[in-house]
């Protein structure tokens, strides 16, 4: 079976199912395995207008085009690609209207994740899709009980349960305009030991007021901007707390605000969320979880006061 995949989170789960994709989309940077496999995306900005570009685009929209050429060498079975976001990745309506197009015998999968429960229904939904469903059976039951095992670790949600403990926490993945990240991301926080309050499970990210952010006044706030990694998202949490959104917030004060890199963990719906969720845990509860991940930062209060005295 030959799979495509238009998108990194679908490429990664493929990848890990053991189903590497034979072609895959400008953005898929991992696993290694995919590093030399053929591009069938790219941006519509860098086609330049060229007449023999344009030729073989098989589908566009104001973003991002699809290689018809290229599709029809890989001639697939299965082509993975996404509804989610239209922004970060080709759209689903693209991928069926290529098909069409170059009237291929392939079957589009739309890997549409709004809630953690979706992302998890995914593994299997993708596994009987390129035909690896005991390898996918297999991966869902070690999520599950790796997720097991951090809500057992964590306080109860119940706020009468004694002991109980859940910091108020805030998601952000975009710091100007601030933007709250939503869909899976809240379940993340809450299965962690946290308590989402400024976007519901499912919900997608959205743009949020600096004064209802002060108002949740978050205890741990985390910055994973889209498409950033822990560099990035560095600056991005030193620029924010050298402005106003974070006056007087309990984070802020308490030195719990983190930068993490989006692009590995916030941004994608593969199953890696469950490592994003075990690098949430150890910020939202240090002592409970370990936290030695390189790519989650503390970002030092002080350090970013100086920037805005200077």
């Amino acid at each position: 079976m030959t799979v495509v995949s238009l998108f990194p989170s679908a490429t990664e789960l493929a990848a890990a199912l053991g189903a590497v994709p034979a072609a895959v989309s400008h953005q898929c940077d991992r696993p290694p395995a995919v590093d030399d496999r053929p591009t069938l995306t790219g941006l519509v900005r860098d086609l330049d207008g060229d007449p023999g570009d344009l030729d073989r685009v098989a589908a566009r929209d104001d973003t991002y085009y699809l290689d018809g050429d290229r599709l029809a060498a890989a001639d697939p079975d299965v082509i993975l690609t996404q509804g989610v976001c239209a922004v970060c990745a080709l759209d689903a309506g693209l991928a069926r209207r290529a098909v069409e197009r170059l009237d291929l015998d392939a079957a589009v999968l739309d890997v549409h994740a709004a809630d953690l429960d979706d992302v998890l229904a995914n593994v299997e939904r993708v596994g009987e899709a390129v035909g690896r469903p005991a390898a996918a059976a297999a991966l869902r039951d070690d999520l599950d009980a790796r997720i097991d095992a951090v809500a057992d670790a964590v306080p109860s949600d119940d706020p009468a349960s004694p002991g109980s403990s859940r910091p108020r926490v805030a998601v952000l993945d975009w710091t100007d305009p601030l933007r709250h990240a939503g869909l899976w991301v809240p379940d993340l926080v809450r299965t962690a030991g946290g308590e989402p309050g400024l976007v519901a499970s499912g919900e997608r990210s959205r743009r949020i007021d600096p004064d209802d952010l002060r108002a949740f006044d978050p205890q741990v706030v985390v910055v994973g901007p889209c498409a950033a990694d822990v560099d990035e998202a560095e600056r991005a949490a030193r620029d924010l707390l050298a402005r106003e959104p974070l006056d007087g917030v309990s984070a802020a004060r308490e030195g719990r605000v983190y930068a993490m890199d989006g692009t590995a963990y916030l941004n994608r719906h593969s199953h890696r969320v469950v490592d994003a969720l075990e690098a949430l845990a150890a910020v939202i509860h240090p002592d409970r979880f370990e936290g030695s991940d390189e790519k989650v930062r503390r970002v030092d209060p002080a350090a970013a006061e100086a920037s805005r005295d200077a």
